[in-house]
């Protein structure tokens, strides 16, 4: 054996992979829809792809009584798993099948398992109103009336929309859409008119479908109707008018009725709250007077309707008006008993007096019943015949004529059930105090004697079953009497008196007086060294009469002794003053009436403390400016304010081996900026500042650097420090999107002796050397971060910062790495 021969050359690079077969068939392929002329298939992709991506699918159709299957799209693959297959004849069936194609080629294919009839789908239109628009729809004037629905059928429905047997059609104000199954009409800006009923058809080759909706649109209601002015007299007038005719889509709830004179502009107030449409006007004798009434419903108030003419607060000569609430009182046998009022207008005629006539019921003339005049408003007639049946009249007289008669009802003259009447033998309200006895009396009035029940708040139990109370009923009087009255006993009464004729009800009302409850929400606020504020609410019981003061006491937690404050305080709140800061106070307040003095309620242990301090240190102060008798002295205020505004500051100052300050100024200076003059050439002073508020003044800094008054070279001014020699740290980038870059940096190593009150900062975008400020005022940056923003996608951009204190600026940072400005798919930012 001699050896191995040189090894062959390498073959081609090759990639181990699974061979890649055709794909398998489609799965579950079925008839979505169908017209005499299409067919619409889907299908789901194949469970296996063969090894490579599904590029398509090919559907293929045969005719039925042929053998032939024929590709539908020669073109190109479908891309999805849906197909619309195009021209049908109509009454021939087909199969489909459809096959999945990759990179090796045509895969098995799947069959439709059923033929397709080539034949339109019918059915006539069905409509459904959305459930918002099948009851009333209300919407306000300016508003819009959507109605929506949705409608089917096949083919699809010819729609249209009417309201009133008018057909709508699209414009400005009415905007009609249809996307089947979706339809919706839309009338914007609704106005009153377009309330009514709405009604949507359907019609197709199988039928037809309708549906309405009942639209109702809220609108100010419309000016009353027939304004008159009646019965003028020299004090008075009445007002009448009919309603609207259209009441803006709500009921109307009240009409205003106002006035003015013709020499005025502005209009009076008759009345604001009337629910009838007849009004009584007080006027001014001698005055002329316009008068207007508008309906009001819960939009609003309608327009109003004028009288177009004044009238003249005069009395006229007139008849007067009818007498009023004529009406028969009580009856008997042989009489009737007429009761009446007298009338709202007396013709401007105080001297009023009546007429009273009757007829029987087959009759036609009218017999005077009395001799001369009736001044009463009421009138006994007898010598009538039991069981006929009469009608009785009554008319007003003065001195100008007679009034209208105003008529009763055919009445049967007979003895009659009379209903029960109670008189209660109470003017007003029956105020007692606690601990006193109740008396309660009414008189009783009725046939048969009626059975009288007393019970309080709808509630009889605890009238019954109290020891407390005792009720005597007689012929013509009850009695209700409780004994050692309590608070909870005022209220109203309620007797009721019943027969077979009816009832008759009754109130009473009961105040029994107590000294008050307890006071509410008590609270102590506005807490301070040797002051507070105690406040609380009244009394949920204020015992029936009136809170006449309250009575606030304090203690000391540590001694618990009470003393009185105050036994006079008028309001719900009292200022508490002479209290000793750091001790714990308790608090008391008791409410009086008339009756006496009710529990007290006592607060939480309170500290006397302020939560205010006086203002912090400020940092030294610096001299901006030297001469040789004066210096220009500036200072920051203090970190720390106490919680108050700094109200002004005290500026001292001392030669430099002098241990006495002295104030610059007699008063506090209200500026951070203090020129002080006066100065001996040649010295060396030092200067130090104390902050001042509300509270008091506060430490004194420490003192700033000793300087010289003398002039400087040449009778110029010296400004110190113009810029300080620290500049910030060199800015990174740690963040970037499409428009900004954020920026840290490092503080200055040193602050030039002031403290820093911000930062500038500067961007140069590349290629350039121009720098723009990105912030206006330090202010805006006081740590060492900031975002800029507004910067130029994909363009490249440097950075530096610039820090500031309240005399300097220093010198800029060495400018940050470039920067490409663009996002980095929410990843990390580095610098360039």
């Amino acid at each position: 054996m001699v050896g191995l021969s040189k090894p062959s050359p390498s073959s081609d690079p090759i990639k181990a992979s699974r061979p890649i077969t055709p794909p398998g068939p489609p799965i579950n392929p079925k008839l979505k829809d169908k017209t005499k002329e299409s067919a619409d298939l889907v299908w789901t992709k194949p469970l296996k792809d063969g090894g490579s991506p599904i590029l398509g699918y090919i559907v293929e159709c045969q005719k039925s009584g042929t053998t032939q299957w024929n590709r539908i799209n020669k073109d190109e693959l479908i891309r999805q798993c849906a197909f619309r297959v195009p021209g049908l004849i109509e009454g021939n069936e087909y199969k489909f099948r459809i096959k999945a194609v990759n990179i090796v080629g045509e895969g098995e294919p799947r069959e439709l398992p059923e033929t397709v009839l080539a034949k339109d789908i019918l059915s006539p239109p069905e409509i459904s109103l959305d459930v918002t628009c099948r009851d009333l729809i209300t919407v306000r004037v300016g508003q819009t009336i959507r109605i929506t629905g949705k409608v089917k059928g096949r083919p699809d429905p010819e729609i249209t929309w009417s309201k009133d047997g008018k057909v709508l059609v699209q414009e400005k104000h009415v905007e009609i859409l249809h996307d089947l199954p979706n339809v919706e009409l839309q009338v914007k800006e609704a106005k009153r008119s377009d309330h009514g009923k709405y009604i949507i058809a359907a019609k197709n080759s199988c039928g037809q479908a309708q549906a309405f909706a009942i639209v109702n649109v809220l609108d100010r209601p419309g000016p009353c109707q027939n304004l008159k002015i009646s019965y003028v007299t020299k004090d008075s007038c009445m007002i009448s008018w009919e309603s609207p005719v259209d009441n803006g889509g709500s009921e109307i709830t009240n009409y205003i009725v106002e006035y003015r004179q013709p020499n005025q502009r502005g209009w009076s107030i008759v009345s604001s709250d009337i629910t009838k449409r007849l009004v009584k006007a007080n006027l001014v004798e001698n005055r002329e007077y316009f008068f207007r009434v508008c309906a009001e419903n819960k939009i609003g108030p309608g327009p109003c309707i004028e009288t177009k003419t004044p009238i003249l607060a005069i009395n006229p000569i007139d008849k007067p008006g009818e007498p009023e609430n004529l009406h028969i009182a009580e009856k008997g046998k042989t009489f009737v008993y007429l009761k009446w009022r007298r009338p709202d207008y007396d013709g401007g005629s105080p001297n009023l007096s009546y007429h009273v006539e009757r007829k029987l019921k087959d009759s036609d003339e009218w017999e005077r019943v009395h001799k001369g005049s009736i001044k009463e408003t009421h009138y006994m007639v007898d010598k009538c015949v039991e069981n006929k049946i009469y009608q009785f009249r009554v008319q007003t007289k003065n001195e100008a004529g007679e009034s209208n008669w105003v008529k009763t009802a055919e009445v049967v003259v007979k003895e009659d059930l009379q209903k029960p009447v109670l008189d209660l033998k109470l003017s007003g309200v029956l105020t007692v105090k606690a601990g006193d006895t109740i008396r309660i009396e009414a008189g009783v009035r009725g046939k048969p004697q009626p059975e009288i029940v007393w019970a309080k708040d709808k509630d009889a139990t605890d009238l019954t079953r109290s020891p407390r109370v005792s009720i005597e009923n007689t012929s013509d009087m009850s009695k209700f009497v409780l004994t050692k009255s309590r608070r909870t006993d005022g209220g109203k009464y309620v007797i009721t008196a019943t027969n077979a004729a009816g009832s008759f009800v009754a109130y009473a009302t009961v105040i029994v007086l107590d000294k008050p409850g307890p006071v509410r929400n008590l609270k102590v606020t506005d807490i301070s060294s040797d002051r507070c504020t105690v406040t609380w609410d009244p009394p949920e019981d204020d015992g029936g009469c009136e809170i006449q003061n309250y009575i606030l006491e304090k203690c000391e937690s540590k001694r618990m002794v009470w003393s009185t404050f105050s036994s006079s305080v008028l309001t719900n709140y009292a200022k508490v003053t002479r209290l000793i800061e750091g001790n714990e106070y308790i608090f008391r307040v008791r409410a009086e009436n008339k009756m006496g003095t009710g529990p007290p309620t006592e607060t939480h242990p309170i500290i006397a403390k302020t939560k205010y301090d006086r203002p912090g240190r400020p940092d030294p102060p610096d001299v901006t400016r030297v001469s040789k008798e004066e210096m220009t002295v500036v200072w920051n205020p203090p970190e720390y304010d106490g919680g108050k505004s700094i109200t002004g500051y005290i500026l001292e100052k001392k030669e430099k081996r002098s241990l006495r300050w002295v104030p610059v100024t007699k008063t506090p200076i209200p500026e951070r900026r203090k020129k002080v003059t006066n100065l001996f050439p040649g010295h060396e002073y030092q200067f130090r500042v104390s902050a001042e508020n509300e509270v008091g003044l506060g430490e004194p800094s420490l003192p700033s650097r000793p300087v010289i008054a003398k002039d400087p070279i040449g009778k110029i001014p010296l400004y110190f420090s113009v810029l300080f020699q620290y500049p910030p740290g060199k800015p990174e980038v740690i963040d970037v999107t499409k428009s900004t870059a954020s920026l840290v940096w490092t503080r200055p190593k040193h602050d030039g002796g002031s403290k820093l009150i911000g930062y500038f900062v500067e961007a140069c975008k590349l290629p350039g050397d121009k720098w723009v400020r990105c912030n206006t005022t330090p202010y805006q940056i006081p740590q060492e971060e900031y975002t800029v923003t507004d910067l130029e996608e994909n363009a490249q951009y440097q950075f530096r910062a610039i820090a500031k204190t309240a005399v300097n600026i220093s010198r800029p940072s060495e400018p940050s790495d470039p920067v490409t400005i663009h996002p980095e798919n929410g990843k990390e930012y580095k610098s360039i």
